[in-house]
């Protein structure tokens, strides 16, 4: 199989949607417009000897850690997380008592093949933290400030191809969904963005 040309850059039309008390996603909204995203793994290996040896390695994946980072704080969303209220005479930081899970949509450009392209993502089971504030003075040229939330993404469970409960592999195993990607030859790529995927296993049919 020939390598792919594909080179990813920018990052751009962030959403969230938040669940309601079943545990289903709502309708995904804005989120505020994105500086940057990083995802790193968390993701470990430990390593058994037996008889002075290696004799296997225990994978431990936890799923994805990052940052996010935007151009503005947007009120709906840190009212949504549990960090913002409205109160009399403005908009209070609120102590947070919980960590709303939700999911958080992103689109990167992309070049294939020498054709522009936009790559759609969803991360499942996303919590962000109270996102960092920094304030300089402008000197010279204006001084931008951008906004940094700490990022956790724990994933969802695959589901069967009729969506119905956990997929589950040959060994077992239940299968852990970080992240779902669309590109645009993929089935139900124009409309991926509105609403959260099911991540399902792939019918055979």
């Amino acid at each position: 199989m020939a390598k792919s040309k594909l080179i990813k850059f920018n990052v751009k039309n962030l959403k969230y949607a938040t669940k309601d008390a079943e545990g289903t996603y709502g309708t995904p909204v804005d989120l505020a417009y994105a500086n940057s995203l990083s995802l790193e793994a968390d993701y470990n290996e430990m390593k058994i000897y037996g008889d002075g040896k290696l004799i296997g390695i225990l994978a431990d994946d936890k799923g994805k850690t990052g940052t996010l980072s935007v151009t503005n704080i947007e009120e709906a969303y840190e009212i949504a997380c549990g960090r913002m209220m409205k109160v009399d005479g403005g908009i209070a930081d609120v102590q947070q008592h919980a960590s709303i899970e939700h999911a958080i949509y992103y689109e990167v450009d992309a070049l294939k093949d020498g054709v522009p392209i936009t790559i759609k993502n969803w991360l499942f089971n996303c919590i962000t933290g109270k996102p960092n504030e920094s304030y300089q003075q402008t000197q010279d040229d204006p001084t931008i400030n951008f906004y940094d939330y700490p990022l956790t993404v724990m994933g969802t469970n695959l589901k069967t191809a009729d969506g119905t409960s956990d997929y589950v592999d040959t060994n077992g195993n239940t299968i852990r969904v970080t992240r779902l990607t669309a590109f645009p030859d993929d089935t139900g790529y124009s409309t991926f963005e509105s609403t959260v995927p099911v991540p399902k296993e792939k019918s055979d049919t």
